[in-house]
């Protein structure tokens, strides 16, 4: 029997806690006559260290941006606050020190499948024309984290050593600064497992929340209380077959730079010539005192209005900050489930960080909402 507090640990993709987890969700789900396919894929491990900046003996502590490369020794430095000044620097053989206009929001990974912004697009190559020897950021509260203050880049294949700071005050252009940024990274091997249950036709309805968490947080909300609604679900589907068939996936990748679970469930879907007619993704449910809200995108508007109705569901504003935009940006009908209290508290203070504790679910609300997905399931199979 699957406890919430078994999912509550450390698992980036690729970690010792990664990799327990899907042996766990296999062991449960094998129980419970699933079919379970894996599609195993490459990624990236990322470690940590000490690691800091020195000028005329003041030293302060930096932190370096995951998946950074090393860097150690003596630089000039270079101040920056604006795309304009950004623009202006030609070859910079030392340490750009972005703040201001530049620090407000992260950037995308370089090159980034799903979302991709042209500003982002011209940084990097404004970036890649400097040829930086390593870039420290001075950010704050992260807009879409708890974070304070938070990694401005977070990128496997960016080559230019980064870190990050609150501030710098007492630092000077005018005198070098001593370096040492340590950050390793290395390959490990992981899988993406999918849970399948066949029904009436080969057509599917998808049910996903993102097992994978960031570093250093156990991520209970954001996202082991997905995982543990999953399994709840998996424990109330009804013996008798729907006219579609199910897949149940914990993607492994959605607070990875990689994505590499979801980019390997895409290539499963083409190879296999497979039909998603109806995506439902979890991402954030259960905080304590909230409660389930439900947004849909590509819906027949009948459709959803049952939905709404029969279940007295709370209706949340579209948000594409999870694994449902990939499908629902292909048209593909999606529902995308979170707590109320996400976008108001959560990702604010809690989300990302060493906060997101198993202390913050309410087990009870996951339990009502497996039962709201079986009867979503219901209106689904009839309008088949």
């Amino acid at each position: 029997m699957l406890e919430f507090i078994d999912l509550c640990v450390e698992r980036p993709i690729g970690s010792d806690g990664n990799n327990e987890i899907i042996n766990l969700l296999n062991k449960e789900f094998k129980e419970l006559k699933f079919n379970t396919i894996e599609l195993p894929f490459n990624c990236s491990k990322w470690e940590k260290g000490n690691s800091f900046i020195e000028q005329n003996n003041y030293k302060i502590e930096i932190f370096p941006s995951p998946f950074s490369k090393e860097i150690k020794g003596i630089f000039p430095i270079k101040h920056v606050s604006t795309l304009s000044e950004l623009k202006s620097i030609k070859d910079f053989n030392g340490i750009l020190i972005f703040k201001d206009d530049l620090t407000k929001t992260a950037l995308m990974p370089n090159n980034f499948p799903f979302y991709f912004p042209d500003e982002d697009k011209l940084i990097y190559e404004i970036i890649g024309g400097i040829k930086p020897k390593g870039i420290i950021t001075i950010s704050g509260q992260d807009p879409v984290s708890g974070l304070n203050p938070f990694p401005i880049f977070e990128d496997v294949n960016f080559q230019v050593p980064s870190a990050y700071t609150a501030n710098l005050d007492n630092i000077s252009e005018d005198d070098k600064i001593s370096i040492e940024i340590n950050s390793k990274i290395s390959k490990a091997g992981s899988k993406q497992v999918i849970y399948r249950k066949e029904g009436k036709s080969k057509d599917i309805v998808l049910i996903t929340a993102h097992m994978d968490s960031k570093y250093f947080t156990e991520g209970a909300i954001d996202n082991a209380s997905g995982v543990y609604t999953l399994y709840e679900i998996a424990k109330l589907l009804k013996l008798e077959d729907y006219k579609f068939s199910i897949e149940i996936v914990p993607f492994n990748g959605e607070d990875s730079p990689e994505v590499s679970g979801q980019l390997a469930y895409l290539d499963y879907i083409k190879e296999n010539n497979l039909n998603i007619k109806s995506v439902i993704n979890i991402d954030g449910s259960g905080h304590i005192g909230s409660e389930n809200m439900f947004s849909f995108y590509n819906f027949n508007e009948n459709l959803k209005s049952e939905i709404i109705n029969k279940n007295n569901l709370l209706e949340d504003e579209q948000w594409y900050s999870g694994d449902h935009s990939i499908f629902a940006f292909q048209e593909i009908p999606c529902i995308a489930i979170t707590t109320s209290s996400m976008f108001s508290d959560l990702i604010k203070n809690i989300i990302h960080t060493k906060k997101d504790k198993m202390e913050l679910v309410d087990i009870k609300l996951l339990e009502e909402l497996s039962e709201i997905v079986i009867k979503i399931l219901e209106i689904i199979d009839k309008e088949f």
